[in-house]
């Protein structure tokens, strides 16, 4: 279990990273950041989306508060493991391209889709920076993070924007009519709380904010150097990149590696640690 310190200590690593790879604080906690371009579902991910969605139970009239847990977590991991596993097939595929002489048309025309998807900064030409920067981006989220934060964030699937855009992961848009007005909206303000045709696509965008905002650089590179050493990448771990994510910065995080802790939710990044560089 980590002590204060220790997640004192990785989240002051983190800061640092951040502010290495140009991180701004002055700007207003966001989840979908506000100079960025949100990620677009395209017409056959919604088609996919649709056959596939899932029954979300009614957490509000689950009244046990145990069994509401339960459920609330099966359904969301469910999503989260799904995504890990098209973003592993994804990383392995890149991988296997870096080790070919030669690529076909195709083939580096998907690369470069990937990078740009992914929002590497390297010219979009095929190099050894672009592959490790998707590699870098293109990678799993712990299950018990994506599940505190789901949590978290919509108030155990009972939230307003839970039940009315499937966000459940508190994600903003900055398009007039791109999801729902929050009522405690401060005057002037323009975000709205981005509405998804699923909750398959609300768990795939927020996986993707953290693998590709610059406001979680910091968080990538602990996963990287977790990996890279042979460690496992937990929740707890990586909750320290998401100063940026809340308001209440640090209190935030403390939270949810406190759910994660009295949720017993580190078994699910120990029995299946996250697949090597």
């Amino acid at each position: 279990m980590m002590t204060r310190i220790d997640r004192l200590f990785l989240l002051l690593l983190a800061g640092l990273v951040a502010l290495g790879s140009g991180y701004n604080r002055d700007f207003q906690p966001v989840k979908e950041p506000a100079n960025e371009p949100v990620q677009k579902v395209t017409t056959e991910e919604v088609k996919v989306e649709k056959k596939v969605q899932k029954n979300i139970p009614d957490f509000a009239a689950i009244e046990d508060v145990n069994k509401k847990k339960s459920q609330f977590f099966a359904h969301v991991k469910q999503m989260v493991d799904e995504e890990n596993e098209r973003l592993a097939a994804i990383r392995q595929e890149v991988k296997m391209l870096r080790e070919k002489s030669t690529l076909h048309e195709r083939e580096e025309k998907w690369l470069l889709d990937m990078a740009r998807k992914f929002r590497v900064d390297e010219e979009l030409k095929v190099s050894d920076e672009l592959y490790d920067d998707l590699l870098h981006r293109a990678d799993e989220i712990p299950v018990s993070l994506a599940l505190v934060q789901a949590a978290n964030e919509s108030a155990w699937g009972t939230s307003r924007f839970a039940v009315e855009a499937n966000n459940y992961f508190g994600q903003w848009c900055f398009t007039p009519g791109c999801g729902v007005v929050p009522g405690e909206r401060p005057e002037g303000a323009t975000y709205e709380v981005r509405k998804f045709p699923s909750l398959e696509a609300s768990v795939r965008s927020y996986m993707h904010n953290l693998n590709t905002s610059h406001h979680y650089e910091g968080l990538r590179e602990l996963r990287s150097k977790r990996k890279s050493m042979g460690h496992p990448v937990t929740g707890p771990v990586l909750a320290q990149g998401l100063y940026a994510y809340s308001s209440r910065g640090i209190d935030y995080i403390e939270e949810l590696v406190s759910m994660i802790e009295s949720n017993d939710l580190l078994k699910y990044d120990l029995e299946k640690p996250l697949t090597r560089h």
